[in-house]
């Protein structure tokens, strides 16, 4: 739009209209309605045979809101023209379509309008001018109540949403195999309060099921040769592809219109299976630290809802779409999904498990070629480095095996050693360990990371001259009480798991007797077969990184080409992966 400047006693008014919540359909039905009424006003005025050009509308995207510190491109824009002096009259349909803030914090903005002899007109509350004070105060009045109502609708949200967790109703989305119904129940005093009651919602329910009792369960161990245009039966990719060309309705097909066209992929078949709900856990929200423009906290993912005493997990009353012991079974091999980490490399020792990189961070992949030895070469996205970084099978192999039975053999009185060691004997008992132990294991770790970062800012707020008076003591000591309670017995059930299990790593078993050739015919890794000397190598090695031959000599010393980074014991403790 091209606007003059303001000249004489002509008025040069245009509208400004603000959504502050996208609407998942799309739907921009209030800033239609929002314009409508500006343009509306502005040609009554002209009618009514005032001097009055129209500029036009300046209108934020959908989902901006004035009841935070979010840009707003369009009341900047606003703002621009306005102290260029092309605008002298603002015309919006409510006062509070400029800001929600406190008043103290929102009366500068209007003020600086007022100050540039812009008028405001409200096409519902009236018109405010720079020097009538009953147009301040009444301004003023309209500020305070467009933040109270704000203010007042989050806290009865918050309110209503408590009521319902109470009574064991759900807040949120449903999300896939489940959906919401209306139920009716009382409180202590004989109030009917209508709830809405979590339920398995029968196809898409019976749809999670078949993919871990039917594709992803019975392939788990099955190794593939890969072939073009094939991938593993058993696979996150195969099973998306699968479910597109079958024609099953996708998440966003059934959510709403803007999501209507929307494909299967393996990260958000990944995403639904970790969900804790589809083992009939209860679960909370995690929010990343990145506050979007709109000021809305974003939802990474959920953790599990526990008893703060016990520790055992609260459960759902619909129950589960996959048994808890299935479940977590499924979680340890979802754990091993990702890049790096295929179903079919399985030829390859050092391949699978996402250790094996190049010096550029890339994985690193088994390449069989004709008529040569086979070879891992890297996977590095185009333009990452010149040329690909290769090594033999047979020699990598080798060096890493040899490098790890000498460290065993050399563990006494080393300790840097015996914490390596030690660090395996660990991770050997939590891979040998049952799913759900395992599972509850990463939830309580998880559990106490959250409970000791939340008393940490607890008591950060109360340093920095928070929770003051009787009333502001009165809620740190409850804050502080209940978290205290959660990271206590988080930290009690996982010493009873730490208890409970004592693993001895088998060093006799892969040793030879004479104190031979770790390595060598008639010893443990001569005979062991391609699996178990993965899981072997997995229990020493955190990560492998190649380098580029120097001379691009295939003789280059392989450890001047070769890193091993050790297990070490911070590696002991991993967070709960969570469903985002």
């Amino acid at each position: 739009m091209t606007i003059g400047t303001v000249s004489g006693l002509t008025t040069h008014a245009a509208g400004y209209d603000r959504q502050s919540q996208e609407r998942e359909n799309r739907s921009v039905a209030s800033p239609i309605a929002q314009r409508a009424a500006n343009h509306g006003e502005a040609q009554r005025r002209i009618k009514a045979g005032e001097d009055l050009i129209w500029v036009g509308h300046y209108s934020e995207a959908p989902g901006t809101s004035a009841f935070g510190k979010a840009d707003r491109p369009e009341f900047t824009r606003l703002l621009h023209d306005c102290h260029a002096g092309k605008i002298n009259m603002v015309i919006v349909n409510y006062v509070s379509r400029f800001s929600r803030l406190d008043p103290l914090e929102a009366i500068p903005v209007v003020t600086e309008l007022l100050n540039l002899g812009v008028t405001i007109v409200s096409v519902t509350e009236g018109i405010f001018r720079k020097g009538n004070l009953m147009d301040l105060i009444h301004l003023i009045m309209r500020l305070d109540a467009a933040h109270n109502e704000s203010k007042n609708k989050s806290t009865a949200v918050k309110s209503a949403h408590d009521l319902a967790r109470e009574l064991g109703g759900y807040v949120g989305k449903a999300g896939y195999g489940f959906r919401m119904v209306p139920e009716t129940r009382y409180t202590e005093d004989g109030r009917p309060v209508v709830i809405q009651a979590l339920r398995h919602e029968k196809p898409e329910a019976d749809e999670i099921r078949r993919w871990w009792f039917d594709v992803i369960k019975p392939n788990m161990a099955v190794t593939f040769t890969p072939v073009r245009g094939r991938h593993h039966p058993g696979s996150l990719t195969n099973l998306a592809r699968t479910l597109h060309s079958t024609g099953v309705p996708t998440v966003g097909a059934t959510a709403g219109k803007r999501t209507a066209d929307s494909a299967w992929d393996a990260a958000t078949i990944k995403r639904i299976l970790m969900d804790p709900r589809t083992a009939g856990f209860r679960t909370r929200p995690v929010y990343g630290d990145n506050v979007p423009k709109s000021g809305r906290r974003t939802i990474t993912g959920y953790r599990i809802e526990r008893d703060p005493v016990t520790m055992e997990p609260l459960t759902l009353g619909c129950g589960p779409i996959i048994p808890p012991d299935d479940w977590y079974e499924l979680q340890q091999w979802l754990s091993t999904r990702g890049r790096g980490k295929g179903m079919t490399r399985g030829e390859y020792l050092l391949t699978g498990f996402g250790a094996l990189k190049c010096e550029g961070g890339n994985p690193m992949v088994g390449h069989a070629r004709q008529n040569k030895a086979s070879g891992y070469q890297c996977k590095c996205r185009k333009g990452e480095h010149v040329g690909s970084v290769t090594i033999t099978c047979d020699r990598l192999d080798g060096y890493i095996a040899h490098r790890i039975f000498a460290l065993i053999q050399t563990a006494e009185g080393d300790e840097d050693t015996l914490g390596v060691i030690h660090a395996a004997t660990q991770l050997f008992g939590r891979v040998n360990e049952k799913p759900e132990l395992a599972g509850e294991r990463a939830s309580l770790l998880a559990e106490r990371a959250d409970s000791a970062k939340a008393l940490e800012e607890l008591y950060d707020d109360r340093a920095a001259g928070g929770y003051g008076g009787t009333i502001g003591r009165k809620k740190f000591l409850e804050q502080e009480a209940r978290l205290s309670v959660k990271l206590d017995g988080a930290e009690e059930r996982l010493r009873e798991l730490a208890a409970s299990m004592n693993p001895v790593l088998p060093l006799d078993q892969w040793l030879p007797e004479d104190g031979g050739d770790a390595t060598g015919p008639g010893s443990w890794w001569a005979e062991a077969d391609l699996a178990s000397k993965r899981a072997f190598v997995q229990l020493f090695v955190e990560s492998i990184t190649v380098r580029k031959s120097k001379t691009g000599n295939k003789y280059d010393p392989i450890q001047e080409r070769v890193t091993i980074t050790w297990r070490s014991e911070d590696d002991d403790e991993e967070p709960e992966p969570v469903a985002a």
